[in-house]
């Protein structure tokens, strides 16, 4: 079984280089790319992610914010925050 890990960003350009970088993973891990909290947050109501990784500075919903809803949610859920910040 594949590990779930959803990859939350606002930066198009990020989520392509992590697309770019993490294309060898494929056969390890199922990723998904959203560009919003918003987004990320309807996707784990359809299915559950194993990991979420964030960025922090997002309009709407931020990172922690998005990571603090998905502790409570789904505390099973691993989450981490990917920032240059």
């Amino acid at each position: 079984m594949k590990l779930r890990i959803l990859f939350v960003d606002d930066e198009p350009m990020i989520l392509n280089g992590l697309k770019r970088m993490l294309r060898g993973m494929r056969d390890e891990w199922e990723m998904r790319f959203v560009d919003r909290g918003e987004k990320a947050i309807q996707a784990m109501e359809r299915e559950p992610y194993d990991v979420v990784v964030s960025d922090m500075r997002m309009p709407g919903m931020n990172g922690a914010e998005l990571l603090n809803r998905i502790m409570v949610d789904y505390p099973q859920t691993v989450r981490f925050i990917l920032s240059g910040y």
